[in-house]
């Protein structure tokens, strides 16, 4: 019987393609020169009209020779002094991603008079918050000031405000207010989701686009409660069971190229036939949104992806479970000693069975949910004498996070389920 899903805040529907908003209400009146190049290659492009400075952060009356070249048109590829360099996460106000999504890097900007200025050559500045790509790499930025409106067609303001978030988080907006804005997002808005905004300083506080006025001109980071990848190629959603026997499994489910995965464990597991060990991502059971391979992967216990096919997306990096050494020799068949920890997981049961939060209606479709089909896999891994002491972890593991989530549920002020569930 399939479980009822369970919807979480930040999925990632939409929100992978979703562009900077681009301000054209004021446009500078000075006559801006065309491109200077067409090259990606060094150089920063323009996503509005840009002044060239001083490094006083001084506007300047001419620029290599010409008063013409003081101000540069929106979309100007224009060439930049200095060279990109890795930084740590989330460790400036400018970045660019690198090839693995998570990693960051910089081309160093000069802070004058509290804004942000890269510097061009020649003695001239722009502002970095003029620019959205260097090199043809999106430009992010960690935070951007936005106005809040209600001139939406089919949702105003009350004339008091708007409450969003929720227990200490939560906060009145009203119209004409500004406020800082450092994550992109989706979230449930009755039976559809929304594009929104994460408000900077809360968790997971957010503003629906719609109400916004002045959308970031760079990209914002993406923001997830559970962790996402990306599928670089068709991939095949394997059990540890056909990693370690794939001659005797005739289950086959393939993943599509370019699907976004909510994945909730990264680990070590042996394949025989390449004589090493491989990461694989562990699939979440419980996703906002299911495609249909994907559902049938979760139905069929092919939990697995390997990490080589896939590319990190959004929410908490994960970390090895284990190490290649301990993949290998967990390898083969459990033994009744290596199951003993399981099994006294299962033998807590009765005494969960007869928790009161177990019994709480608010928690059927979520963490009993989730703790009943954790005892039945487990339940079935320590009834078979076939399995490998890396099935036998992997149910250990799962069982106890959903028997730690299920125990661990609290409410919130306002009577909504808190998810307390820390499972990355």
């Amino acid at each position: 019987m399939k479980l009822s899903k369970k919807l979480l805040l930040g999925s990632i529907t939409g929100i992978l393609t979703l562009g900077a908003g681009f301000p054209v209400s004021q446009w500078l009146k000075s006559t801006p020169v065309a491109a200077t190049t067409t090259s990606n290659t060094n150089t920063l492009k323009l996503v509005h009209g840009a002044y060239v400075y001083n490094k006083k952060g001084q506007r300047l009356t001419k620029y290599r020779g010409s008063r013409y070249n003081t101000h540069l048109r929106k979309g100007t590829n224009i060439k930049y002094a200095g060279t990109i360099q890795p930084i740590e996460k989330d460790s400036k106000q400018y970045y660019l991603l690198n090839d693995d999504n998570y990693n960051q890097s910089w081309l160093p900007y000069k802070k004058i008079k509290g804004k942000y200025y890269y510097n061009i050559g020649h003695g001239g500045y722009i502002n970095a918050a003029n620019v959205n790509e260097i090199n043809g790499q999106p430009l992010y930025v960690a935070s951007a000031t936005v106005t809040i409106h209600d001139k939406n067609k089919y949702d105003n303001f009350p004339k008091k405000g708007l409450y969003v978030g929720s227990g200490s988080d939560r906060i009145l907006i009203k119209t004409g207010q500004k406020i800082t804005v450092d994550r992109t997002s989706t979230i449930p808005t009755g039976n559809s989701t929304s594009v929104a905004y994460r408000i900077a300083g809360t968790t997971d506080t957010f503003v629906i686009t719609k109400f916004v006025k002045n959308k970031p001109r760079q990209k914002l980071a993406i923001y997830t409660i559970d962790t996402y990848v990306g599928l670089k190629q068709n991939s095949n959603a394997y059990s540890i069971s056909s990693i370690l026997k794939p001659k005797i499994t005739n289950k086959n489910v393939i993943l599509a190229k370019n699907e976004n995965l909510p994945v909730i464990r990264k680990i070590y597991v042996w394949v025989p036939k390449d004589n090493k060990a491989e990461l694989f991502y562990r699939l979440n059971y419980y996703s906002p949104e299911e495609s249909i391979n994907y559902e049938n992967a979760i139905q069929n216990q092919l939990f697995y992806v390997k990490a080589a096919d896939a590319i990190y997306l959004s929410g908490p990096q994960l970390t090895p479970a284990n190490t290649p050494e301990e993949a290998q020799a967990d390898a083969k068949i459990a033994t009744a000693s290596d199951k003993q920890d399981l099994q006294k997981l299962i033998d807590q049961e009765k005494t969960i069975t007869a928790s009161s939060n177990y019994k709480n209606e608010d928690y059927v479709n979520t963490y009993k949910a989730q703790y009943d089909e954790a005892l039945k896999q487990a339940k079935a891994v320590n009834s078979s004498t076939s399995v490998s002491i890396t099935e036998v972890k992997e149910a250990v593991w799962y069982l106890t996070t959903q028997q730690e989530a299920l125990l661990n549920a609290t409410k919130t002020g306002n009577g909504n389920v808190k998810e307390t569930m820390a499972i990355n």
